[in-house]
C-alpha cells in the first residue's frame, strides 16, 4: 500500500471510531439526580463539582447546574449533550369519599 492509502484508511477509522464515541454518548445521557461521583467524574465533571452535585439535589433541568453555581457556563456548554435531570416519579393520593355517601 501506499503512504497515501494507509493514511487515507487511517482517516477513515479515526472518523469512525470518532463519530461511534458521539454516538454513543449521545444516545445514553447522564441523569445528575442519580448518577454516582464517579459517574459525573467520567464525563469530565471534576470530583469536587460532582460532590456539591450530588448534595444540591434534586433538580428540576439541567440548567440549574449554572444558575446554582455547581458548573460555570463553560462547563455546562461542554456537559449539556452529556446529561439530563430526570424527574422522579410521585403518587398523588387520591382523595378518599366521605363515608356513609
Amino acid at each position: 500500500m501506499t503512504q497515501k492509502r494507509i493514511a487515507g484508511f487511517l482517516f477513515i477509522v479515526f472518523a469512525l471510531a470518532m463519530y461511534s464515541v458521539a454516538y454513543a454518548q449521545s444516545s445514553k445521557q447522564l441523569d445528575i439526580n442519580s448518577a454516582t461521583e464517579e459517574e459525573m467524574v467520567a464525563i469530565g465533571i471534576e470530583k469536587a463539582a460532582a460532590k456539591k452535585i450530588i448534595e444540591a439535589r434534586p433538580y428540576r433541568n439541567k440548567s440549574e447546574l449554572v444558575s446554582k453555581q455547581l458548573l460555570t457556563r463553560p462547563q455546562y456548554d461542554k456537559l449539556k449533550d452529556l446529561i439530563i435531570a430526570k424527574q422522579a416519579v410521585t403518587i398523588k393520593e387520591v382523595p378518599s369519599k366521605p363515608a356513609g355517601k
